[in-house]
Formats: C-alpha cells, sequence, structure tokens
C-alpha cells in the first residue's frame, strides 16, 4: 500500500513520525503489519477512509470520506497497560471540546453529543519479537454527512460537521488531538493510576448510571464507577 510519510518536529514522540493511506482495511491492522519493520514508538497510521473498520468485538465502524481514521503504536512499560484504551479518550474529548462540542465519554471507548456516538475508540494489546504494544485506534466523525452513514447507525450517530458551522480539518483535529494525547500518555507514566482514573471519571458521562455489558455471550449488570 502507498502512504506519504510526513515528520513533524513539534511533536516529542507521539505523530512525529505520520503514514497516511488515502484507504486501508484497518489502520489498527496495518500498524499491526507496520511492527515487522521495527518502526519507532509513536508512529501514527492515518487513513482517510477504512473499507473495514471495526470496534469493539469486531463490530463494523463505517469509515466514509471525510471522517478521520488514526492508530498509534504505543509501548507502555508497566502492569496498567489496559488502562490506555480509556485514558486516550480523554484527548479525545479535550479535542471536541476545543473545536465547539461539549462531548462526554461513554464507558468504555465511545464519545457521545447528546446521546449520539460522535467517536469511538479500540485498543488492542500485541506482542511483537517478546516486546508487548498497544494499539490505539480512533475513528471520529468530523466531516461526515450522516447520510453517508448505514440507515441503522443514522439516528443514533453524529458528527462534528453537524453540530458546528465552521469548517475543522482532519489535519486540525489530528494535530491538536496529538498534542493532548501526548501529555496523557507522560502523565500514565510519572502519575498514580488512581489519579488518572479520577481524570477519566471527570469526563466520562455514564459515572453512576447503570450499565450493561455483554461477553462471552453472557450479559453482566452493573453501575458506572
Amino acid at each position: 500500500m502507498k502512504f506519504t510519510e510526513v515528520e513533524a518536529s513539534h511533536r516529542i514522540l507521539l505523530g512525529r513520525r505520520i503514514r497516511h493511506y488515502d484507504a486501508v482495511e484497518s489502520t489498527n491492522d496495518v500498524a499491526k503489519e507496520v511492527l515487522e519493520a521495527g518502526v519507532p514508538e509513536g508512529l501514527v497510521i492515518w487513513a482517510d477512509r477504512q473499507v473495514a473498520g471495526r470496534g469493539r468485538h469486531d463490530r463494523a465502524w463505517a469509515s466514509p470520506l471525510g471522517g478521520l481514521y488514526f492508530s498509534m503504536i504505543l509501548r507502555p512499560k508497566g502492569s496498567h497497560a489496559h488502562i490506555l484504551g480509556l485514558l486516550m479518550g480523554i484527548p479525545l474529548i479535550k479535542a471536541f471540546r476545543h473545536f465547539g462540542v461539549l462531548a462526554g465519554l461513554k464507558w468504555p471507548n465511545d464519545a457521545v453529543y447528546q446521546n449520539r456516538k460522535i467517536a469511538g475508540i479500540l485498543s488492542e494489546g500485541v506482542y511483537h519479537r517478546d516486546q508487548f504494544h498497544v494499539i490505539v485506534g480512533v475513528g471520529v466523525n468530523t466531516n461526515v454527512d450522516l447520510d453517508q452513514l448505514p440507515p441503522g447507525v443514522q439516528e443514533r450517530a453524529t458528527s462534528l460537521k453537524r453540530e458546528v458551522s465552521l469548517f475543522v480539518s482532519n489535519e486540525e483535529f489530528l494535530d491538536f488531538y496529538l498534542g493532548r494525547a501526548e501529555e496523557a500518555y507522560s502523565r500514565y507514566h510519572s502519575t498514580p493510576i488512581p489519579i488518572l482514573m479520577k481524570d477519566y471519571r471527570g469526563m466520562c458521562l455514564t459515572v453512576g448510571q447503570q450499565l450493561s455489558v455483554t461477553a462471552e455471550k453472557a450479559t453482566f449488570t452493573g453501575w458506572g464507577m
């Protein structure tokens, strides 16, 4: 697959190098494939569209042109790598609010505005040559017309384009997000986990609400913490 590689000298780690593709099956899958080449931590795989985008439990994620789809390659140290998928939702919400949408997090991996999904995160742990990696994939409905989405999704989704009057380019949104994600990743390495989770709960709309989670064909019900 052909791509354009850009080096952003103003970035320290996350997004210092970005590979931009026209179309891929899934940015998470491409990120896993390029691990063979010994790519640096912080590499971002960005595509204008995905033809086989997916969310949790391999559910399809509609990825039409106009949206923002990217994955970050992280090599976290420590036993709490599993929370990175949650923590990387914090800069996502900061980005939406910066551009005028007062979105919040819906546990575990969605960003929502007025009960409509506007973005999602899929975090996957991968071992390669005895090195543990976390691939954090993000899909954002930036400049998506809702009629581009599947009929069953339209009534439950929204987009940045629908909610704000000013045009926000994908490049602009991604640049802002990566700046805040860099801060979040630095805090992950230097801040006690209870404090990080307090930050997450401060942006999570489902704290105190009853939740149902389906796994292994069983449904579990509890309260958001």
